[in-house]
């Protein structure tokens, strides 16, 4: 619930700053805005940057995935790429001990920042992969991203995933953390992406990622959650061996739903009752760096 809130309070004062800039709903999910001096990492592979907003002139410089750059503005020029609808950034970056500005596409620099000593975890949305659901006469298109996550030492790409996100009100906000390995053993980090909305019945969706002693990536089982103002609530968890209940090498998912009912406490809250718990329990194979559904 603090995540949340802390989720909700950031994309106001987001929403209130982007009243001074055109609209780019396709990169709300960076929660950036005019005024913000922003660090982040470089997010493509190679990007280049220009000393002017455009791309009609040659490259002034190139920067590579994982590098720091500050954002210092926001350009009221865009530019689509790999259908994706964005702002150029006026930035400062060091380079060979010099300090250095210009001009990035904002689908070329990360959402934020994580790492955990010199390892760095650079994520961002790398283009659409929309769909289409036919149903008789009727076609719906489905808007989805897909998410990339590098892990970046010394200036080189060393793994990388991707995940699948609704480009919903879901992708109102993005952010992450990198824990330990939980007690999963090879497992040096989890690394969380989260996105979320801004309003009451939205999810949040967190996507968890092993990064092992070996250098892989592997995909963990992910959480949702969702709430609607006291009249339903349903939660995910997830228990890892290092923590209170946990198991060897297992990860144990729980999720409870609770909803009102017509009873009120003495404040005139409804009262809630839980209508739902479920829980599954996921193998996690150290060696062979997988991860199973135990019963499956």
């Amino acid at each position: 619930m603090k995540k949340l809130l802390l989720f909700l309070f950031i994309l106001t004062v987001n929403s209130l700053h982007a009243q001074d800039v055109p609209d780019y709903p396709d990169m709300r999910s960076w929660v950036m805005y005019p005024g913000d001096s922003t660090e982040r990492y470089v997010f493509a592979d190679t990007a280049f940057i220009r000393i002017s907003p455009g791309t009609k002139e040659a490259p002034a410089d190139t920067l590579f995935a994982g590098d720091n750059i500050m954002v210092k503005e926001i350009v009221p020029k865009s530019l689509i790429i790999r259908g994706l609808k964005g702002p150029w950034l006026k930035i400062n970056y060091a380079k060979n001990g010099e300090q250095k500005n210009g001009y990035i596409w904002q689908g070329l620099v990360s959402c934020a920042p994580l790492r955990r000593g010199e390892t760095k975890f650079v994520y961002g949305i790398e283009r659409r992969v929309d769909s289409i659901a036919i149903s008789g006469i009727n076609r719906d298109t489905i808007r989805r991203y897909l998410v990339v996550l590098k892990v970046v030492q010394k200036g080189m790409v060393i793994g990388r995933t991707s995940i699948i996100t609704p480009d919903d009100e879901t992708a109102n906000f993005s952010g992450g953390r990198v824990m330990s390995g939980m007690g999963l053993s090879n497992v040096q980090h989890i690394v969380v992406l989260t996105f979320s909305g801004e309003a009451c019945a939205i999810p949040t969706y967190d996507y968890y990622h092993a990064w092992t002693n070996t250098g892989h990536l592997v995909r963990l089982p992910g959480k949702e959650s969702v709430s609607d103002a006291g009249a339903f609530y349903q939660a995910e968890t997830l228990t890892f061996p290092n923590e209170k209940n946990g198991q060897a090498d297992k990860i144990i998912w729980n999720t409870v739903t609770e909803e009102a009912t017509d009873d009120v406490d003495k404040d005139g809250n409804n009262i809630m009752k839980v209508t739902d718990k479920k829980s599954a329990v996921y193998g996690w194979d150290g060696v062979n760096e997988k991860v199973v559904k135990q019963g499956s």
